[in-house]
């Protein structure tokens, strides 16, 4: 595989990223809007904690998308500037990708709980 091909999976990674971020801040705003009708009905102190923890747990989330665009979004600024091959470049890609995992499965795991809670 050439420097070209490379460049060129890297960057077909990085849109099904974003498309991927896009997807889960909508999913996000979709949570918000279900926990702030949950709430209006919440009675009980301890119903009141959970809604102000998810609450506080979507803003990480929000902030992490945030982060994490501007990262895939740097990534590929190096890269279209990359004229010769750069081994630091895959590193930084490989790095990328388990923040990416990272992020993807505390995102679930958060929305499972939050679908319990809401249950």
């Amino acid at each position: 595989m050439n420097t070209q091909q490379a460049e060129q999976l890297l960057m077909t990674e990085h849109t099904s990223w974003l498309k991927g971020i896009d997807q889960y801040k909508v999913e996000l705003s979709s949570m918000q809007h279900k926990l702030e009708d949950f709430a209006k009905n919440a009675i009980t102190r301890k119903a009141s904690a959970k809604v102000e923890q998810f609450q506080n747990r979507f803003i990480r989330q929000r902030e992490v998308i945030d982060e994490l665009r501007h990262e895939i979004k740097q990534h590929e600024n190096h890269l279209e500037k990359m004229y010769v091959p750069d081994t630091r470049i895959y590193v930084e890609h490989i790095d990328l990708r388990d923040q990416f995992t990272r992020f993807f499965d505390l995102f679930v795991e958060m929305e499972q709980d939050f679908n319990e809670f809401v249950a």
